[in-house]
């Protein structure tokens, strides 16, 4: 059987060369494109050439942010922002016509999934098209699995955000800012859907 090949780890691979060559650190970490969590996530996977490469530009990141309050709040909003725009709970296939319709625009469709959901749960009536169709759906073990892995994808990845920049900042003692608490309230949302998705396995409105 044929390793399975980490193309993050190969393209951190070459950023991590022009870091070794030119001595900074490159734009791709400052852009959103990588980041310091991206490196520890796939550091197992990288030559030990370059696993040393990136224990040096962690520990030169790292002393970049500590120095300035501006640098760390910058460093903090690439990882937020490519957080947002890489949701696997905002991928198209989630994005349900009879769903999406009954909310406002640019709803997560996850969460426009599972505010659904739980109306009608709440009015379940054999009667009603939607209701029908919606637990038709829900209840497809396959894609109950997907939504729930999409969720917990999202969540780890709210919580290493978390786990790396909360401290940071608390350390420097400055106020966290306004993103970091809509991250905490998402942490929260997130393991209530997955809650939820792991009820709707068994939900039967007999």
């Amino acid at each position: 059987m044929k390793d399975i090949i980490n193309f993050d780890a190969v393209r951190l691979s070459t950023e991590l060369s022009k870091f070794q060559k030119h001595k900074s650190i490159p734009t791709s970490f400052f852009d959103g494109t990588f980041s310091l969590l991206d490196l520890k996530e796939n550091y197992n996977d990288l030559s030990k050439k370059h696993q040393k490469i990136a224990d040096k530009l962690i520990s030169q990141y790292t002393q970049d942010i500590n120095s300035s309050q501006g640098s760390l709040h910058k460093s903090f909003l690439n990882e937020y922002i490519g957080f947002l725009n890489n949701q696997c709970t905002r991928k198209p296939e989630w994005e349900f016509g009879p769903v999406m319709k009954k909310f406002r625009q640019n709803i997560n469709p996850v969460r426009a999934l599972i505010y659904d959901a739980k109306e009608v749960i709440k009015y379940f009536n054999h009667n009603n098209e939607h209701h029908m169709w919606l637990q038709e759906i829900l209840s497809d073990k396959e894609l109950n699995s997907k939504l729930l892995d999409c969720i917990v994808r999202d969540r780890k990845r709210v919580d290493k955000i978390i786990n790396y920049y909360h401290p940071l900042y608390k350390s420097a003692n400055i106020e966290l800012p306004i993103e970091m608490l809509h991250l905490k309230q998402l942490r929260q949302d997130l393991l209530e859907y997955a809650n939820f998705v792991t009820v709707l396995k068994k939900w039967d409105p007999k």
